[in-house]
């Protein structure tokens, strides 16, 4: 099969606030004067969407001009600026701040699920036309979906706290159902979406809260993409794409190939403990980051998330090279070297012993950088 770029798009999901790390309540006043702005349940985060693009060049543009444009609106709403990480560092008032009051879905959402759900993170999807192709994409990818967490942990302070965790948001973060199997077929996710509905597991089609899903404009029914869910928020928009570029890479060796892998062809009843597995896996990945010790499926045996990332990074880079992103992918290279964000960020506090020195620190690294980048799109 011949390798064609794929179409991108992220969700990009951000907090606001204080210069002093204070994440506040922002939604509803930036969504009045930028249209693009779509807005979460609780007011404390909100995001915006790229445009679905087969470019690395036009998609940093899509994710830095958008941030700049808000960056200059907080600065004229009170010196106001964004803040990094993917739970709120600071202690913060447990109110829900609604952002679309008597909306059935978010007051559902604030009934059951409180705070917890105040994270920021990025969504990305991948255009997948075909079913048979996307079904089988969904179930590889899954296999690797702790590596992605690993890569992208940003959340190792929480209310005041140190949490023991490098991304505490996929750790506290209402997965939803419970649990979810893997999906064969398009028949298969149909099935089991309208049984979820029926039984209440799921308020409706967009509840479903998983490391990620298909997706698509009419859910379970028409699907085109598959949503990577899992990723903590990464302030670098080069290393952002160097994840994607990851995905990607993979995505275009089992589609060249048409080798899966051999565990996806279990019975139904043991891939349940691989869905098991794989749930397991991230948690272990939301804990330690890097340092995790996951089970390398594709040689059965147990190594650091960092090997496994190592080892694909030098499986993956001829496919990279032919697809003519290197330069984003060896962007994987330099985290494995600098660390994920959550290790910076508990290196710095290292020093401080402070988590508002810390937080405040890398929010003018975050700022310093979103110029930079700005100035050379």
């Amino acid at each position: 099969m011949s390798q064609k770029p794929i179409q991108k798009g992220i969700e990009v999901e951000l907090f606001g606030g204080k210069p002093n790390g204070e994440v506040i309540p922002l939604s509803t006043s930036l969504k009045e004067q930028l249209s693009f702005i779509t807005q979460e349940p609780d007011q404390r985060n909100f995001e915006y969407i790229t445009q679905p693009t087969t470019s690395y060049e036009e998609l940093q543009k899509e994710i830095i001009e958008p941030r700049i444009q808000i960056r200059k609106v907080l600065k004229d709403m009170g010196n106001l600026t964004l803040i990094p990480g993917s739970t709120i560092p600071l202690s913060f008032s447990k109110e829900f701040y609604f952002s679309k009051p008597g909306d059935p879905y978010h007051e559902y959402i604030c009934n059951n699920y409180q705070t917890s759900i105040i994270t920021s993170s990025l969504h990305i999807s991948f255009g997948i036309d075909n079913n048979k192709d996307l079904f089988n994409l969904l179930c590889a990818l899954r296999l690797d979906t702790s590596l992605f967490l690993a890569l992208s942990a940003s959340s190792c302070f929480h209310d005041g706290n140190i949490t023991g965790y490098k991304s505490y948001r996929w750790h506290t973060f209402p997965k939803t159902p419970a649990f979810v199997p893997f999906f064969k077929t398009h028949d298969e996710f149909i099935l089991w979406t309208k049984k979820q509905l029926e039984i209440k597991s799921m308020f409706n089609v967009r509840h479903l809260w998983s490391s990620i899903r298909p997706n698509g404009p009419d859910r379970p029914n028409k699907l085109n993409r598959i949503e990577v869910r899992i990723c903590d928020f990464i302030s670098n928009p080069v290393k952002i794409l160097g994840i994607v570029a990851l995905i990607e890479c993979l995505i275009h060796n089992y589609l060249s190939t048409n080798k899966w892998p051999k565990v996806l062809s279990k019975t139904s009843k043991e891939l349940e403990e691989v869905a098991r597995s794989s749930d397991k896996q991230e948690e272990l990945a939301a804990k330690d980051g890097l340092t995790a010790k996951l089970w390398d499926w594709r040689n059965d045996s147990e190594n650091t998330a960092k090997q496994i990332i190592s080892n694909l990074y030098t499986e993956l880079s001829p496919t990279a090279k032919n697809l003519d992103i290197i330069k984003y992918f060896n962007q994987i290279q330099l985290i494995l070297e600098e660390e994920n964000e959550a290790t910076q960020f508990l290196n710095h506090y290292g020093k401080t012993k402070s988590i508002q020195a810390t937080i405040q620190y890398f929010i003018e690294k975050f700022a310093e950088s979103d110029l930079s980048f700005s100035k050379i799109l």
